[in-house]
């Protein structure tokens, strides 16, 4: 691993912030062009995002596989705090923590870095970790 110079997303002004969302946001439609028919990590294992491991007892899941649907790859874990960026041109220098990273339905890459705090629906926000658990405990193979 290697040192970053730049500072955190969260330290920005809001209106420095819409200008590097523009950036990010063309990064994620790449990562989200990567396509698979299974969820799981590029190693191959499911490793769901935090905000479902810690609503969760279970500890491990089987790989998804879908006929018919397109996982896109999912950072899962896209907070201001894990988008590095220069503060003088407001270019983005690096995006980290990548450990729940995978493929995953592009719906459930919710966009976190559009406010303050953690990769985790706050009070008044849609909760979408029932929707993550019974996409995960449906059929799962091995």
């Amino acid at each position: 691993m290697e040192y970053i110079d730049g500072i955190s997303m969260s330290q920005l002004t809001d209106e420095q912030k819409e200008v590097v969302n523009v950036e990010l946001q063309q990064h994620l439609d790449v990562l989200h062009g990567i396509k698979s028919k299974s969820i799981a990590s590029p190693s191959g294992i499911v490793i769901p995002p935090y905000r479902v491991m810690r609503q969760s007892s279970k500890d491990a899941w089987s790989r998804l596989s879908s006929e018919t649907c397109d996982y896109v790859f999912c950072h899962n874990d896209l907070s201001q705090e894990n988008v590095i960026v220069d503060p003088e041109t407001l270019k983005i220098k690096a995006i980290i923590d990548w450990e729940y990273a995978e493929f995953f339905a592009a719906y459930f890459d919710y966009p976190f870095y559009k406010r303050l705090g953690p990769s985790m629906a706050l009070e008044g926000e849609r909760d979408d970790v029932p929707e993550l658990l019974q996409l995960l405990n449906s059929e799962s193979t091995n």
